[in-house]
């Protein structure tokens, strides 16, 4: 069955991303002017990429996963939605035991198609692109920073595929467990997760100079530090998309966390607790990539790669 509105049968669309770090769910509909709109997001921390470096899949982060799982398909359920495409990405495609997850997950009634790490870029990009705000941007420069990998989209122009992109196996769980290991991070973790990041950019080559493009900054590393801008400006209940956070305050942020121990960040107001452990190394990702296009402000987007799954197969 489908919703209906003013007794008119209405579809509903859900995708399901399953990161290295979180499963985050959208279900959308159309407007009355054929845009979609948002019914429901949600989000999970299950952290499947968790030693993420093993290759492997742990046993305990395949049964959070697969519970977000369930529990985003019963709300599918419950807002009757037509169609549910599910994504993995970094973690799920690196992994020597991704055909288990993906099999255990077909059993209880999720049938995932692994991204490559070109098509999750081509897919972040057609959700900044997509979305009204940034539509008619000449040039944007989007920035994806997720758990495992980092997306970053020279988009050069409106055009479809006048862009270019690239997936960096960088990420905030990724460089967290390379880089930091203590609480709070040494000067020279700091550093070292520094460095890290700088080699991993340091190919990425666009096609024309970046410094005059709009920064759009997707995934929840963004919109984690734009929360926490806005709660400590006394800011409540933001509106983060399309919040302009510059680089200046990314930079005070990864120097606010280096000084708190695990448990004051978990406390941090604005912070998801549940991203406290990971927030410094996906901050620093962010100040570095932003210094390698030579940009000084980034915009946060709150719709990240389902947005750019659904406006694919369904368009709007």
């Amino acid at each position: 069955m489908q919703a209906e509105r003013s007794g008119v049968s209405i579809p509903r669309y859900a995708a399901i991303d399953i990161g290295s770090n979180t499963v985050k769910l959208t279900i959308a509909e159309r407007d009355p002017t054929g845009r979609l709109v948002s019914v429901l997001d949600a989000g999970f921390t299950t952290r499947i990429g968790e030693c993420i470096e093993r290759r492997r899949l742990g046993e305990e982060p395949i049964r959070r996963t697969l519970d977000a799982l369930e529990r985003c398909l019963s709300a599918c359920a419950e807002h009757e939605v037509e169609r549910v495409y599910a994504v993995g990405t970094s973690a799920i495609r690196d992994a020597e035991n991704r055909e288990e997850f993906l099999q255990r997950a077909r059993a209880i009634g999720a049938t995932v198609e692994v991204l490559s790490g070109d098509d999750e870029a081509r897919l972040s990009a057609l959700a900044v692109r997509s979305d009204p705000r940034w539509r008619d941007a000449p040039r944007l420069a989007i920035i994806d920073i997720g758990g495992g990998s980092t997306e970053v989209i020279c988009d050069v122009s409106n055009e479809p595929g006048d862009c270019g992109r690239v997936s960096l196996q960088l990420g905030a769980v990724r460089l967290t467990e390379a880089c930091i290991r203590s609480d709070p991070p040494t000067a020279s973790e700091l550093n070292a997760a520094r460095h890290a990041a700088d080699d991993a950019l340091a190919d990425i080559v666009c096609d024309r100079p970046a410094e005059s493009a709009t920064a759009v900054g997707v995934g929840g590393t963004v919109t984690n530090l734009g929360s926490v801008n806005q709660a400590l400006r006394g800011v409540a209940n933001p509106d983060l998309h399309g919040l302009k956070l510059p680089l200046a305050e990314v930079t005070r942020q990864i120097e606010l966390f280096a000084t708190m121990p695990l448990d004051q960040r978990r406390r941090t107001p604005g912070l998801d607790p549940a991203r406290a452990d990971v927030i410094t190394a996906g901050a620093i990702i962010l100040e570095r990539t932003l210094t390698h296009l030579n940009l000084d402000v980034v915009y946060v987007s709150c719709r990240g790669l389902r947005w750019g799954v659904l406006h694919e197969r369904h368009g709007a």
